[in-house]
């Protein structure tokens, strides 16, 4: 079995509304993918895992949402699935 990113494989869409605006968030994208100008054509396992306030991140991708209204971001955990 393999773990996969329901946001990055199109599986799931992203239905959360802007905490400022109330306008749905549009998915900006794995937070690594913001690291360096290259990152989104690396291999995934050469970009380690950014921090976050959770001792195992393994099995959660980090994603940026943003508002296309009001321009607010934040990023949410995504748990991947198994397939």
């Amino acid at each position: 079995m393999e773990q996969v990113c329901p946001l990055c494989n199109g599986l799931r869409e992203v239905e959360k509304k802007c905490p400022k605006c109330g306008e749905k968030m549009l998915d900006g994208g794995r937070i690594q993918d913001y690291y360096a100008p290259y990152s989104p054509y690396l291999d995934e396992n050469l970009l380690s895992p950014p921090k976050v306030n959770m001792e195992n991140s393994e099995g959660l991708c980090i994603h940026l949402l943003y508002c296309p209204n009001c321009g607010k971001d934040q990023r949410i955990l995504v748990n991947e699935l198994y397939i």
